[in-house]
């Protein structure tokens, strides 16, 4: 009885503890998130009601300094034409640059504070390096970046800005337009999307050594009044001065119309007719008039326009002069996506006559080259789908350029998303083309893909430019990984961005671990250094994935590079993704360029997809007596895989160096059970590949170094060499055995 009281006495008051703690609970999480927010460094005052900003109160235009001194004088040093190049030196590519920049606090905060609207302020110096440049312009950049760090990043002033040099500084006023040697804007953007803070880094090495006009870029600490703001990406903001040292002219023979168009597909709307002349050109009348303040306004029909001038006074008034040749160049580039002639007569889209009227309104190869860059980079987040993030460039002679803007999704990391996808996207696919319907389904109509963007339509619809596309992106693949010489002669050794890579990593990495100033933190839930040591990895994976990924399509290999080993989402906005596990695969290493196919995952469940490391040999000596060359005439690479393949046959591609592929190069199997075989290599410029059953290592030589070619097992060669040397030795003595002998015999008979 007592035993039964005591067991229900025991369950009440494990009851009560129950009840008790479902009240306590809710209130314990409530503290708890109460704890978390205010452990956030919302703000420097600790009574500042301001969200963004280190002043307690609200900073009106009037309190802000926006006059330089009387007194200031340009250092004339410092001006030069863009032509020269003079800043390129300050855009550092293997360590980071330092820029400092003084500012009055009212100045600041009313922009920080005032952030989504980008207000333009008068800095008082900005310091890069070791030269500084007095009373520039500062703004907030960006878009949605921008609008979601104002919104949802309470407390973190980490904005990504834009310096203007001469803003403040005009020529009316001090005979020059400030710059600093020749860069006239440079901005400094936030890494929101990207955790390894080097995405658009290595996407401007591939779109400027595939010859493009690409803006200065690097990385940098930023310090804004000697307070901490982090790594920022440091980039010349788009400009003539980039054309102008692209084209090595000065500014009068480049055009004003170089803007970034959004919410605009260059789709020619028909109503513009109404300005065209007998001649064929345009002329806007009253609509585009010369205000008494100097400014120009429009009206009409042509005030429907607002996207071809980015929907922004300041870009109108630039752009003013040059509308009548923009449109022209328009309607032209429109008739020949509709596959009509300038006249509207029907024209062969691949025709030498077609061709000739493209060359008139486009350079043609510059911007079939500039597609294939950005297809290669699987930037999404791009003109098919926001129709913004590039350049577009129309001269006087009504021609037009396409120059790179904004790389902070690349390799995926808008759409598609996982490491498999990015790595095969298809190469001609630059936008989410499918359209899903209430059901899950997706519907595709591949005739009208690209029918609505002329401007990358007039190379689509024609088979001679998409070929030239395709090759192009194969030089992407030998500049970035692969190795090899490329369409203007320059040749790359393998793993040029791996090396790029590893060449920052620690610097970046140090200048990322640095306490950044109480009112700012990485936004977009970035942890630093954390996101860059489990990024770059990633980040290098992904750009060999994709490199193989793209040389297997243009070649028409039917192969899947597998993504297993590789998780997109350590790169910032990307996601984990599944791997294939059987059929076809390809696995590349990252550091050689190493590729290797099989099949996998026939005749079973597997549960890894092959994921290739090559290694330097570590027992190279080994290897180089078997083969019996020097150190500098031998690569041996250790290799392992994470899963092997079904029956047992590799297809192993081996960029070379270009040192070994002027001379030639034989390839070397040494597999599992000690033998060294001389492999049979199809060869394309320095890419050798082989086909094998086994193989633990593998030796590239230098043809015409290797003494022995084959030394299967080295014990019949010792038991010759033995015999040869004991037959040596004795004929070597058998004179001496002889006289001896007979001087024994003559001592014998003297006895």
């Amino acid at each position: 009885m007592r035993e039964h009281s005591a067991i229900i006495f025991k369950e009440k008051k494990i009851g009560a503890f129950a009840r008790a703690w479902l009240l306590v609970m809710p209130l314990a999480l409530v503290l708890l998130g109460i704890c978390v927010v205010l452990a956030r460094p919302i703000r420097v005052g600790a009574e500042s009601t301001m969200t963004h900003g280190t002043a307690e109160k609200t900073i009106s235009e009037k309190q802000l300094k926006l006059t330089p001194p009387e007194d200031y004088e340009v250092d004339m040093s410092m001006q030069a034409d863009a032509k020269d190049g003079a800043y390129n030196e300050y855009f550092l590519k293997d360590k980071l640059q330092t820029v400092k920049i003084k500012i009055d606090e009212n100045n600041l905060n009313y922009m920080l504070q005032k952030a989504g609207s980008k207000p333009s302020v008068m800095t008082e110096s900005v310091t890069i390096g070791d030269k500084t440049i007095g009373y520039t312009g500062l703004k907030t950049k960006g878009s949605y970046t921008l609008d979601h760090a104002v919104t949802e990043n309470a407390g973190s002033d980490r904005f990504s800005f834009t310096v203007n040099f001469g803003k403040y500084i005009k020529k009316e006023n001090y005979g020059v337009k400030q710059n600093f040697y020749g860069c006239r804007k440079i901005s400094f953007n936030n890494f929101f999307f990207d955790k390894t803070m080097m995405k658009e880094y290595v996407s401007w090495v591939i779109l400027s050594e595939m010859g493009l006009p690409t803006p200065q870029f690097g990385l940098t600490r930023l310090y804004i009044n000697d307070e901490y703001y982090g790594v920022y990406f440091m980039v010349e903001s788009l400009d003539q001065s980039i054309l102008e040292q692209y084209w090595d002219v000065k500014k009068k023979d480049v055009g004003d119309y170089l803007l970034k168009p959004e919410n605009t597909r260059l789709t020619y709307h028909e109503e513009m007719d109404k300005y065209l002349k007998e001649d064929g050109t345009f002329d806007f009348g009253s609509d585009l008039k010369l205000g008494k303040d100097g400014l120009y306004k429009v009206s009409g029909v042509l005030a429907d326009q607002e996207a071809i001038w980015e929907f922004d006074d300041d870009s109108l008034q630039d752009v003013a002069e040059m509308l009548p040749t923009f449109f022209l160049w328009q309607k032209r580039i429109n008739q020949l996506s509709k596959g009509t002639d300038f006249e509207g007569k029907k024209i062969d889209v691949n025709s030498d006559e077609y061709l000739e009227l493209l060359n008139q309104i486009m350079d043609v190869d510059e911007v079939v080259k500039y597609f294939a860059t950005h297809s290669f980079l699987v930037q999404n987040d791009n003109m098919f789908t926001g129709t913004k993030n590039y350049g577009l460039y129309v001269g006087f002679d009504g021609k037009c350029m396409v120059v790179p803007w904004d790389y902070d999704l690349s390799f995926g990391c808008f759409y598609p998303s996982t490491a498999e996808a990015t790595a095969n996207l298809s190469l001609d696919v630059m936008f989410r083309k499918e359209i899903f319907d209430r059901n899950g389904l997706t519907t595709v109509n591949e005739d009208e893909v690209y029918s609505e963007y002329p401007l990358f339509n007039v190379i689509y619809q024609n088979e001679s430019l998409m070929k030239k596309y395709h090759e192009y992106m194969r030089e992407c693949s030998k500049i970035a990984v692969l190795g090899g010489t490329t369409f203007t002669g320059k040749s790359y050794d393998p793993g040029l961005l791996y090396k790029l890579i590893q060449g920052v990593r620690e610097p970046l990495i140090e200048a990322a671990s640095e306490k950044v100033t109480d009112n700012v933190y990485y936004m977009n839930f970035i942890n630093q250094p954390s996101g860059v040591k489990l990024g770059l990895p990633n980040l290098a994976k992904i750009i060999a994935m994709r490199s193989v990924g793209v040389l297997e399509q243009v070649d028409g290999v039917d192969a899947t590079v597998c993504g297993y080993g590789c998780n997109l989402e350590t790169l910032g906005n990307g996601a984990v993704g599944e791997s294939s596990v059987s059929g076809r695969l390809t696995a590349v290493d990252e550091r050689t360029g190493i590729f290797v196919t099989a099949m996998y995952g026939l005749k079973g469940k597997t549960e890894k997809g092959p994921l290739g490391h090559i290694h330097r040999e570590e027992i190279f000596n080994k290897i180089r007596r078997k083969v019996g060359c020097g150190d500098s005439e031998l690569a041996v690479y250790d290799v392992t895989n994470t899963a092997d393949a079904e029956d047992g046959k590799y297809t192993v591609s081996v960029p070379v160096s270009m040192d070994f592929a002027k001379k030639g190069a034989e390839v070397y199997v040494y597999t599992k059970d000690g033998k060294v075989k001389k492999m049979d290599a199809a060869v394309d410029d320095n890419l050798y590949t082989i086909t094998t059953d086994s193989f633990r290592y593998i030796a590239v030589a230098k043809k015409g170094s290797v003494a022995i070619r084959t030394w299967r097992n080295p014990v019949p060669h010792i038991v010759v060499i033995v015999l040869l040397i004991g037959v040596f030795l004795f004929f070597w003595f058998k004179p001496s055995i002889k006289s001896a002998k007979k001087k024994r015999e003559a001592l014998k008979k003297k006895i």
